[in-house]
């Protein structure tokens, strides 16, 4: 069976898995991973010296050292930046989701047991009075569970803006803004001034609630709940339905591990192409599809940490091994009760939870 991979990768290590740091730690193409997620690269070859700028995450590495700077503020990984054999700056695979992650600056948050608007506040670098506005709220009375608004809520058009454009860039839907903005059409003008939603308050699911969501914030476009929607490509024409939840990504975009967990299942599936699936103790099997290609260390029997790099996104399957295209590209996510026969778990409720972590 062949492996697809993104781009060649060697071993070394990074931030520690349970029970200490492997001797040879999967790693990724720096420049790659990084590039894929929007981020601009600069690496100076004279110096080693490697900038990474993504949002408001400011990274800089140095190669051959075990020490990054997220922010000015110094992160120890648990191996240096190493140069592979054709040139790449590599990195760990369990580094790339902490160091990516603009924890302080998402655009919504879950408000948790004992958070108050002030202490909201104070972590976002925004004003009680802004989130009381930016959220519609007639008190200070916050609950777990809610989503708080922590940026603006207003946009004003740009031209060549669309409601498809301004909907993936405010992580919101078409749907939600025309409703949002008593809009009968999708006609826009430039200066309007728009209203973003507010994401609605999601209950925590009953397990899994530490999940990570596969996708880094701002590489995807906002999703729905197509599990159980009818699917036309079948094998023999038999009548079949999607077993999963879809999240549109450019191919090549970084997938994380959503929980620790087995590889049971990897290679290649008529359906869902390059796939990977993983199961974690409790016996919930996650299921990853239509992948471009694997991150190293990932084989069958491997295993693997939450927020662990594990694939990159494509439009593989739907056809003999090899085929992509067929569709746009995507991350197809699926979870299995492997504890009773392998029943389908809609997974659209602990995504959009995930999400907002």
């Amino acid at each position: 069976m062949r492996k697809p991979i993104l781009a060649t990768a060697v071993l070394v290590s990074i931030f520690p898995a349970a029970g200490g740091a492997s001797a040879k730690s999967p790693t990724v193409p720096l420049r790659d991973v990084f590039e894929a997620m929007g981020a601009k690269v600069t690496w100076t070859a004279a110096s080693g010296r490697i900038e990474i700028q993504r949002d408001e995450v400011t990274l800089r590495f140095q190669t051959g050292s075990g020490t990054a700077y997220k922010n000015g503020t110094a992160v120890v990984m648990d191996t240096p930046v190493t140069i592979s054999a054709s040139g790449k700056a590599m990195i760990s695979a369990y580094a790339v989701y902490p160091l990516a992650k603009n924890y302080k600056k998402e655009r919504h948050y879950l408000v948790q047991k004992g958070d108050s608007l002030w202490s909201v506040a104070l972590k976002y670098g925004v004003t009680v009075a802004q989130l009381k506005s930016w959220n519609g709220l007639k008190s200070d009375v916050i609950q777990a569970g809610q989503h708080l608004t922590t940026v603006s809520p207003w946009y004003i058009v740009q031209k060549g803006d669309t409601l498809y454009s301004i909907s993936g860039k405010t992580e919101t839907t078409i749907s939600a803004l025309k409703k949002a903005n008593g809009l009968t059409s999708d006609r826009l003008s430039e200066g309007q001034k728009l209203t973003i939603p507010a994401a609605p308050s999601v209950s925590a699911p009953g397990m899994l609630v530490e999940g990570t969501f596969p996708l880094m914030g701002r590489t995807y476009l906002p999703f729905g709940d197509t599990y159980g929607d009818a699917r036309m490509f079948s094998l023999g024409q038999t009548a079949r339905v999607h077993e999963g939840n879809d999240m549109e990504a450019n191919t090549g975009v970084p997938v994380f591990a959503a929980w620790d967990g087995k590889v049971i299942r990897i290679g290649w599936n008529t359906y869902g192409g390059w796939r990977l699936t993983i199961e974690a103790d409790n016996g919930i099997a996650m299921y990853y599809a239509h992948l471009s290609g694997y991150a190293d260390g990932i084989a069958l029997g491997s295993k693997v940490k939450r927020e662990q790099l594990i694939g990159y996104v494509g439009s593989t399957g739907y056809g003999p091994e090899g085929t992509s295209g067929k569709f746009i590209s995507h991350l197809h996510f699926g979870m299995y009760d492997t504890n009773s026969s392998w029943k389908p778990l809609n997974p659209h409720p602990y995504l959009k939870w995930w999400e907002t972590r």
